[in-house]
């Protein structure tokens, strides 16, 4: 259909019809569509002006932006999202387009500024400046994040003002992540502000969540300090990007704090915590890392090892050598276990032997994913174990070697007396090539 008949049918009497047509107006890109769109926003349906916020956003053009402030008043939540959800995208297809603001009031730009600023993205800087002083908080909002996200460095002391002391927890949250995007356009005074803010917003943990975040996606190196107190901050997002932010950073000081989010309540920050390590490489890690592993979940393990295969080898080596030793059978385990995960292979014959069938269970699996053809013959032996969960590692260790000569081994125990070894065997014969 022609933009003509869609926008003919935004009039229609039918709810469905506006609807459809709306969708059809923000699809087809056409920036004609907008005076007629923003014009619907005064729809008496809900759905319908919900509708054409979307449709606005997809448009991306900045005349629409002081209808949309208008909608962040509307009385229906879903309108009011949508507005929210449009004005973002509007500041994200605008972002790089708007000139430097550095030194200009948006509210009152200079003559020189209207002179290369487009009439209609100079009008939204400076109603979305002035709507940082409305009565309504998700008016505040949606300015705040619109204004970062448009890079319009001159409402940094506005948004400041609103991050140290607005009254609405919500606005000091928006006011951080525009903070942060104007960091990132280049406002020098923006870190600094994020950093101070910490100890008077730290206890709102929205906001402390998006200035931690900025701080971590800005990689400022003056926020080392905020960042190693967050790793001890009640809430586990702030916690989890605490650990990213210091990973990124580099900071070799940072250790000791990360060690001891190895044992934080939740899994996400002591996976976080561990890949921290890995990337500073600090060698006083390596055995706590190792020490982890008995209690952890599969998901955090994966990233110990991670974390372990990017330190000096040599250290590495010598922990875990010395963890295969340790009178902790888990931590045998743990030690097997982590073998396999960095490819060290020297001890893992031992630990095939180890009283605990734990312990060879996971010598077993890491021999399969070391891959070292040497490991064939000692594994075809563990398929006579008397422990059967070790019996299927063997197995599993073997189709992981993908050495063909251990099938007569395997198809010997075709017939093994637990159903699970019979059927880790058949799947490896499987999965063995043929020799030629």
């Amino acid at each position: 259909m022609s933009l003509d008949t869609w926008l003919a049918a935004l009039r229609s009497s039918d709810v469905a019809t506006r609807i459809d047509a709306a969708v059809a107006l923000g699809e087809a890109g056409d920036k004609k569509a907008v005076a007629p769109l923003t014009q619907a926003l005064r729809d008496p349906d809900p759905e319908v002006r919900a509708t054409v916020c979307e449709a606005l956003g997809a448009l991306g053009d900045a005349r629409a932006v002081p209808p949309l402030v208008s909608c962040l008043r509307d009385a229906d939540d879903e309108v009011r999202g949508e507005a929210f959800s449009a004005l973002i995208s509007i500041g994200q297809a605008r972002a790089g387009k708007m000139p430097d603001f550095t030194g200009e009031d948006p509210s009152n730009p200079s003559m020189a500024m209207t002179q290369i600023v487009w009439p209609a993205d100079l009008e939204a800087a400076k109603l979305l400046h002035d709507a940082l002083c409305d009565t309504d908080a998700e008016v505040r909002i949606g300015a705040a994040y619109t204004l970062g996200r448009l890079g319009v460095v001159g409402a940094f002391e506005r948004l400041a003002t609103l991050l140290l002391a607005d009254p609405d927890a919500d606005v000091r949250a928006a006011a951080a992540f525009a903070l942060g995007d104007l960091a990132a356009h280049g406002e020098p005074r923006a870190v600094p502000t994020l950093i101070e803010a910490w100890d008077s917003v730290a206890e709102d943990d929205e906001v402390a969540v998006l200035l931690v975040r900025a701080l971590v996606d800005l990689g400022a190196r003056a926020g080392y300090a905020v960042l190693r107190q967050a790793l001890g901050h009640r809430d586990d997002r702030v916690r989890q990007l605490a650990a990213m932010g210091l990973a990124r950073l580099g900071d070799p000081g940072a250790s000791p704090s990360l060690i001891r989010a190895l044992k934080d309540t939740h899994a996400g920050v002591r996976r976080n915590a561990a890949l921290a390590l890995g990337h500073l490489g600090d060698r006083m890690a390596v055995r706590p890392l190792i020490e982890a592993v008995p209690r952890e979940t599969p998901e955090v393990r994966i990233a110990i090892g991670d974390a372990l295969a990017r330190h000096e080898p040599q250290v590495v080596h010598d922990a875990l050598r010395c963890a295969l030793t340790a009178e902790d059978a888990t931590l045998r385990q743990a030690a097997a276990y982590l073998m396999g995960r960095v490819g060290d292979a020297d001890g893992l014959e031992a630990a095939l032997g180890d009283p605990d069938d734990q312990v060879r269970k996971a010598a077993a699996l890491a021999m399969g994913n070391v891959a070292a053809p040497r490991f064939r013959e000692p594994l075809c032996g563990a398929l006579t174990d008397p422990a059967w969960p070790v019996r299927v590692a063997a197995a599993e260790g073997l189709r992981r070697l993908g050495d063909p000569s251990a099938a007569p081994a395997l198809s010997r125990h075709a017939d093994d007396p637990h159903p699970v070894v019979r059927n880790a065997v058949a799947v490896a014969l499987r999965a063995l090539p043929t020799e030629r």
